[in-house]
């Protein structure tokens, strides 16, 4: 059996005494596609930031690879993940076209940028807006925008908190078809939470509810649980 891309080993997260993450063991296996679903305040958010290596305040072990995210140094590990967060800090100065290759830049292996770019734009549709200034994009385009470059990024693992935000029916139709493909043709691994999860029932591989900061059950297409 293949080695998990990420393996947690009781993970807790506390504030004022107060246990809001606590998870015993759980694996994230490569080219899939886990979907947490949980109402507000379960944790959701909170383990994307952990896993992500943006909240290192937690207690237990998780690992990466075979090795402990807590060894693991931040700017290299952040080379291999990216994170779409619900608030998105705007780039004032910058155009569409020039934060896009600012983040694929960031993980592409080979030099031709502007093809990645040209693709992932006709993908998502939002040509139009090619030229536009970041800070005047609405909500709903900021986070197009931002989920289209990291995803063209091509990450080794690709993190999304609130699939949904922002986006029209449509939007999430035509995003599940491309993370589908992410998952299942280019062997992304994809960790993304969700309040809705039945918008997502035809591209989660796994779909993984938590309450309170506990895991209360795991489904997956090829083994019901």
């Amino acid at each position: 059996m293949k080695k998990p891309i990420f393996e947690i080993k009781n993970l807790v997260f506390n504030n004022n005494n107060i246990n809001i993450l606590s998870i015993k063991k759980f694996e994230v296996h490569r080219s899939a596609l886990y979907l947490f679903n949980g109402n507000m305040a379960s944790g959701k958010t909170l383990l994307l930031d952990i896993l992500s290596k943006n909240n290192m305040k937690y207690k237990g072990d998780i690992f990466f690879e075979s090795n402990s995210l807590k060894s693991l140094n931040k700017y290299q590990y952040q080379l291999n993940v990216k994170y779409v967060k619900q608030i998105f800090k705007v780039p004032y100065f910058k155009t569409v076209k020039s934060y896009l290759a600012s983040i694929v830049s960031s993980n592409k292996i080979d030099s031709n940028i502007d093809k990645t770019i040209k693709e992932i734009v006709k993908i998502m549709d939002f040509k139009y807006i090619l030229d536009s200034r970041m800070r005047d994009l609405t909500p709903s385009q900021l986070r197009w925008v931002d989920l289209a470059a990291n995803i063209a990024s091509f990450p080794k693992v690709l993190f999304i908190d609130e699939l949904e935000l922002h986006l029209s029916m449509n939007k999430i139709k035509s995003l599940s078809k491309i993370l589908y493909r992410k998952v299942n043709y280019e062997g992304i691994t994809i960790i993304a939470t969700t309040q809705n999860k039945e918008f997502f029932n035809n591209v989660s591989s796994v779909s993984v509810n938590i309450n309170h900061g506990r895991i209360t059950s795991v489904r997956s297409k090829s083994n019901k649980k």
